[in-house]
């Protein structure tokens, strides 16, 4: 490189856009590229060991005057480039690398990002809709999914019964829990588990930050006290390493979300070997393709008032429980098409969304801008 690559976002937060940012990290080490870490999270953040110790050396308190990668989202930039300051972001060469789940982007976060050079999409969803809002160039670029792990843990570690048939879904109980719909996902595993009463099977419900006395977690949490044995709840923060154990323990990762603006979820199980069971809408169709996973049925809705921010007049995706209860049996009925299936998508992924990949991505567009 000829000129510095800083890296800014959330390196030690356990959320989705932290791992955006550190995946990104890793994609440009993979190609011989070493960016600087500026960490803008203003929660201090108690950092993972093993987080700590990939990242922390890497930390710069400043922006550098070449291209600026900025891993936050549209309701945030704002205060990020005040945080980081005017005069050194009109030094360099900035792009923003947002994360967005509705098919129309808001209006008044595209103000913001007009500010940037250029814009990075996670997914062709996502770039269509912020193609219709900014007016800066927007590119694809597929977020590497990184799959590090610093040890092995085994079902054991979780209290995952070990001989189980298990079904996994993760979801933040605080982050507009109405998006990832987890009562799909439950729903889907009742009508399975009443297909096959004497089958031996668990679903896996990891949330993070629940609060106690929240109505929607209470409902969840007797739901699957109602199925004794066959279901259980993970709740509170994982380290990074525990998450990424967590969906390689798994025999199946369901996500019946109503829109996704990446799918990391899915992705990391594919990564693993693991089949995927997703709604077949939004960015996750970009790699779940035939062959290597399996899409369920929906209809588009509107998305009711209060459920996600800036969403008044659009649509997100109902998927169908029923569909997804007969895939996932698809999957227990036949274990050997089940494995042929997770070689598949691994192969598939490491192809397309490794570290590797991303990284040979980003250094063509470094080098298309002219900063390589």
């Amino acid at each position: 490189m000829t000129a510095p690559v800083t890296i800014v976002g959330y390196p030690f937060q356990p959320t989705g856009m932290a791992e955006h940012a550190r995946s990104t990290f890793r994609a440009l080490r993979s190609v011989g590229v070493t960016p600087g870490l500026l960490n803008v999270d203003e929660h201090n953040t108690p950092p993972d060991p093993d987080l700590e110790r990939d990242f922390g050396p890497y930390l710069t308190p400043a922006l550098g005057d070449g291209v600026n990668i900025f891993g936050v989202n549209g309701d945030q930039a704002a205060r990020v480039i005040e945080r980081v300051g005017e005069r050194a972001f009109a030094a360099g060469y900035n792009i923003a690398y947002p994360a967005w789940e509705l098919a129309s982007y808001p209006a008044e976060w595209a103000t913001t990002l007009n500010r940037f050079d250029e814009i990075w999409a996670p997914s062709s969803f996502v770039q269509q809709a912020l193609q219709a809002a900014v007016s800066r160039p927007v590119h694809h670029m597929p977020l590497p999914v990184d799959l590090t792990l610093s040890s092995f843990l085994g079902r054991r570690h979780f209290g995952i019964p070990e001989e189980a048939f298990v079904v996994l879904f993760f979801f933040d109980a605080l982050s507009f829990q109405a998006r990832k719909n987890p009562e799909a996902v439950l729903r889907a595993f009742e009508i399975l588990a009443a297909r096959r009463p004497d089958a031996d099977i668990c679903c896996v419900i990891k949330s993070r930050s629940g609060q106690d006395g929240d109505a929607a977690e209470t409902a969840l949490e007797a739901r699957v006290a109602a199925l004794g044995s066959r279901a259980m709840t993970i709740s509170g923060d994982l380290t990074d390493n525990e998450i990424k154990n967590l969906v390689r323990v798994c025999d199946v990762f369901v996500s019946l979300h109503r829109s996704e603006g990446f799918g990391r979820g899915m992705a990391e199980a594919m990564s693993f070997g693991r089949p995927a069971i997703a709604t077949g809408y939004s960015g996750n169709v970009d790699f779940m393709v035939p062959g290597t996973s399996l899409l369920v049925d929906y209809d588009l809705v509107p998305v009711a008032p209060g459920a996600y921010p800036q969403a008044d007049g659009q649509v997100w995706a109902e998927a169908s429980p029923e569909h997804a209860a007969t895939l996932i049996a698809q999957l227990l009925d036949d274990p050997a098409a089940a494995r042929a299936m997770g070689r598949r998508a691994r192969a598939h992924i490491g192809e397309t969304l490794s570290v590797a990949a991303a990284g040979q991505r980003v250094l063509a567009r470094l080098e298309a801008i002219g900063r390589a």
